[in-house]
């Protein structure tokens, strides 16, 4: 697997992880404090977009390498298969 394919998939699979999480504790232990439901669920979705933001910039440093101490040690160039 080549380095942006890997990267690639560790964002997406963490973005999707962390807005069900999200979605989870929302719904479990999220209280009503705007005066619309409406204003919740879209504070709660910014909220969401900011902390899978934030998140993604820590994966698009550790997604690199991750793949190398993976994939990239294998044949010993630093070009695994």
């Amino acid at each position: 697997m080549d380095k942006v394919t890997f990267v690639k998939r560790w964002a997406i699979w963490g973005a999707v992880i962390v807005a069900l999480i999200i979605a989870l504790i929302g719904v479990c232990f999220g209280k009503q404090i705007e005066t619309t439901l409406f204003g919740e669920i879209s504070k709660w979705i910014v909220m969401g977009l900011i902390i899978i933001g934030i998140l993604e910039g820590f994966w698009y440093f550790l997604g690199p390498l991750t793949w190398h101490f993976t994939y990239g040690k294998k044949d010993g160039k630093g070009e695994g298969k």
